[in-house]
């Protein structure tokens, strides 16, 4: 399911380095615009006197941060410019991003806990309208154990030609999408309700596998795709169009009468989203976002079954949402695969659920109680294991 009414794309979620990489810093800002680890509040506590407090600006990125010990620590990062921004904490020598905080406020602070190794560190400040600064050279001394590891920096620039491929994918999906869609369509306008049935879950399926370009279809997406979620009339308001649309009629005992304007609109609105989407493009910002939304969408509305409206298809979507994400994973691989420590296990793990998805059968609710657990933990797991993507490629900055 890519985006059902009211459900779109998730905030961009902007913290530290994440779990999949050993400890990290747990960032706590006070605008509550950001996932944190240590979680949000709405005013954060005055600041210890024992720990140190880092200004960031574009004047004195990095000062105070003057007796730095390996180990666990926590600083007390203050905004004292006029303007937001973003503030990294980098190996000195490589630039590599042990944490991040985006955004900081004017006038505001937060709390960085992270654990650290003996060696050289800086701060980077990267201030709305101005060039980023890198502050002071802090030496670190002492020995720790667990601590975080850096993440070389991404740019956005660094994930254009990932964007590419993966639109070049899409492109080459939709005239497959086009020619299952108008087949639909033929059984519908021939009244022949058995073969729409047949025909219908492939052309779905054929949708599924495009989750991450959802951001560049626009309404299209809900035209297409969408459900009665939020709709004054619910499943029988005429709003509502799409294959899910067509599912419900087809499964509910619906005419071909009623049925047949409603593929009419499903293979015109492919139609457009075959010419929309040759003028669109994919934000490289997104792409590594959606690698971890779309089995989340899974988790949430196939396997739950909130999506299903008749036909008992929701294993075959999630089939096909893995195939879309192992799509989205490859294509990152060779970003992804030098930042996280976890890849190789992940990609594995990957596979394994989409092996274990097929052998599990037609039917969700049909499934034996210690299949469904099977597929209940390894989707879980997926889930978890690719949350880091987005932070680990999350273009950074870089000194100017």
């Amino acid at each position: 399911m890519l985006a059902p009414v009211l459900r779109r794309s998730l905030p961009r979620r902007r913290a530290a380095i994440r779990g999949a990489i050993g400890p990290v810093a747990a960032v706590s800002v006070a605008t509550c615009t950001i996932m944190a680890l240590a979680g949000c509040t709405a005013s954060p506590a005055p600041a210890d006197p024992l720990e140190p407090t880092v200004l960031v600006s574009v004047d004195s990125c990095g000062q105070g941060w003057t007796t730095p010990t390996a180990g666990a620590q926590r600083m007390t990062i203050r905004n004292v410019d006029s303007r937001a921004g973003e503030v990294y904490l980098t190996d000195a020598q490589s630039g590599a991003v042990y944490a991040d905080i985006d955004p900081i406020g004017p006038g505001t602070q937060t709390e960085m806990d992270i654990t650290l190794t003996a060696g050289a560190y800086a701060f980077r400040c990267a201030m709305e309208d101005e060039g980023t600064v890198t502050g002071p050279t802090a030496t670190v001394v002492g020995t720790a154990t667990d601590a975080a590891t850096p993440v070389a920096a991404v740019s956005q620039a660094d994930l254009v030609p990932a964007t590419l491929q993966y639109e070049k994918y899409v492109t080459d999906r939709l005239p497959v999408l086009a020619r299952l869609t108008s087949t639909l369509r033929a059984d519908l306008a021939a009244g022949d309700l058995e073969a729409a049935r047949a025909d219908w879950l492939p052309a779905h399926v054929e949708y599924e596998t495009l989750g991450a370009a959802y951001g560049a279809f626009g309404d299209l997406d809900d035209r297409i795709d969408g459900l009665p979620n939020g709709l004054p009339r619910g499943p029988a308001d005429p709003a509502w169009t799409g294959f899910h649309r067509v599912e419900f009629g087809l499964w509910h005992g619906e005419a071909a009468s009623t049925l047949a304007p409603l593929g009419d609109d499903l293979a015109s609105a492919v139609s457009d989203l075959s010419d929309t989407f040759a003028h669109a493009q994919i934000d490289p910002l997104q792409i590594s976002l959606r690698a971890h939304e779309i089995t989340e969408n899974a988790v949430q509305f196939e396997l739950t079954s909130a999506t299903d409206f008749g036909s008992d298809s929701n294993l075959a979507t999630i089939s096909a949402n893995l195939e879309g994400t192992t799509t989205v994973i490859d294509i990152l691989a060779p970003l992804l695969a030098s930042r996280d420590p976890g890849f190789s296990r992940m990609r594995a793990h990957l596979d394994s659920t989409r092996a274990d998805v097929p052998a599990a059968g037609s039917d969700l609710r049909a499934l034996p109680l210690a299949t469904r657990q099977r597929l209940d933990a390894d989707l879980s797991q997926l889930a978890e294991d690719l949350a880091p993507v987005a932070a680990l490629l999350d273009p950074r900055r870089v000194d100017q």
